[in-house]
Parts: structure tokens; C-alpha cells; sequence
């Protein structure tokens, strides 16, 4: 769906939602898709989306689906193919399992506690630290490039975090605020290959909650990198936490 829409689908063929990001119809229609599929698979879950208004009863449920059913619409909207379809189930506000893929690069990932992670399609080389491309051309950046040479802008969050579980990349970091469904099956993967996603707030990662805006930025990849990266950047890191 994602794929053939990407090559064929017309670029007007998408609006502005209120906050004044894009929407568009392969948006909606995988979001119904989706919830009609994991919904069959767990009845019981709760469901949380970025294209389905908020449904509360899911505060009240174990598991909840946290999902994104495009991430990266300004990169699809471009026909920039970094986007992902990021899937994440929660349990008591901890991802139990997590998936994304790139169906454009036919890249992609999955980890769950019940299964070993699997990623495939990638090359073997990618680059030291991979950042928003949006915080890039707004110049949020600029602090850091100075101590970090080698950032390159990349498309889509859960994309971003799914090159890096997989290895492609060593790092990620952005200084803006993330929803849940943003990060939350590219965290799955990060924790369940042996890596970190670290909240600049020093706060642990907890999903399913009232509010669903993480107020403060983040970075992810093998937990010394990541941990040697907030120490450096402390000054600048205490701006965005």
C-alpha cells in the first residue's frame, strides 16, 4: 500500500492537519487497516494512534497498541523514501513487542520479548549520528555540529531509530518534544538489541500515558555511546530537558 502510493499517488493528494503537519489518504486508510488487523490479533488491547482520536478507555487496559501509521508523511509527501510504519504493543506502559519498516527501502525490523530481533534490507555502512531533518533546516542544531561532526539529516523518527537498533547508524539524538507513537516500537527495538533510548529529562520511558507528548529530547544507541553523549553535551542537553 505504502510502496505503490509512494510511486504513484499524486503529490497534492494531502492537507494540513490543525497542528499543521500533513495528512494524507494512504495515512488514513493504513490507520483503518491496522487497527482492524491488530485489533483481530489482540482484542483486548487498547488502541492508541496518531490518526484515531483518542480513545481513553485504553488508561484502563494492560495491553495497548501504540501506533504510527506513517511516519515521515512530509518525507512521503516529497517522495523522500525515509518513512516507516512503526507497530509497538505495550504492557503496563512497557513495549512487549515493537516493529517498523521502511516499505519503500523494503528495510525493517522486529523485536518482541517473545522473539530474538530480525532486521533486514540495510547496508553495511551508515553514518556516526543521524538527526531530524526538520530540527536540521530549523537550525536547532547548529550547538552541537561544532563537538559532532558527521550528523545527517534523516526523515521520519521511527525510522531513525529503527537504523539505529539495526546497527546502521551509532547514534540519534533530537532536542524536540516526540509522541508516543513516534517512538515507541523504535524504543522496543533499541532495548530489545541491547540499546538505550535516554529521555534528556533523565526520566524512564513510559507509554500509554494521559498525556502522550514527551516534553523533551532524547538519544538513542549502545548505552555508553549514549551515555558518553549526554555527559559532553550536558550544557546544551539542560536547554531540552
Amino acid at each position: 500500500m505504502v510502496k505503490e502510493a509512494f510511486q504513484t499517488a499524486p503529490p497534492g493528494d494531502w492537507r494540513l492537519k490543525a497542528d499543521r503537519t500533513p495528512l494524507t489518504s494512504t495515512d488514513l486508510r493504513l490507520d483503518a487497516f491496522l487497527k482492524a488487523e491488530l485489533t483481530r490479533l489482540c482484542p483486548e488491547a487498547g488502541w492508541l494512534s496518531e490518526e484515531t482520536a483518542d480513545d481513553r478507555a485504553r488508561l484502563d487496559r494492560d495491553y495497548v497498541w501504540v501506533v504510527d501509521p506513517l511516519d515521515g508523511t512530509k518525507e512521503f509527501v516529497h517522495r523522500i523514501p525515509e518513512l516507516a510504519v512503526s507497530v509497538a504493543l505495550v504492557r503496563d506502559g512497557t513495549p512487549v513487542l515493537g516493529a517498523v519498516i521502511n516499505p519503500v527501502l523494503g528495510q525493517g525490523g522486529m523485536a518482541s520479548e517473545w522473539a530474538r530481533p530480525q532486521f533486514w534490507g540495510f547496508p553495511r555502512r551508515g553514518h556516526p549520528v543521524c538527526v531530524s531533518r526538520t530540527e536540521s533546516e530549523a537550525g536547532r542544531l547548529a550547538p552541537f555540529a561544532p563537538r559532532l561532526p558527521g550528523m545527517r539529516p534523516v526523515g521520519s523518527v521511527a525510522y531513525k531509530l529503527l537504523r539505529v537498533a539495526a546497527g546502521l547508524d551509532r547514534l540519534y539524538f533530537s532536542v524536540e518534544p516526540k509522541s508516543e507513537w513516534d517512538v515507541c516500537a523504535g524504543v522496543a527495538l533499541l532495548e530489545f538489541s541491547g540499546k538505550t533510548y535516554l529521555r534528556f529529562d533523565g526520566k524512564a520511558n513510559r507509554f500509554n500515558q494521559a498525556d502522550t507528548r514527551i516534553q523533551c529530547g532524547a538519544v538513542a544507541g549502545p548505552p555508553r555511546a549514549a551515555q558518553a553523549f549526554l555527559k559532553r553535551f550536558a550544557d546544551l542537553i539542560e536547554r531540552h530537558a
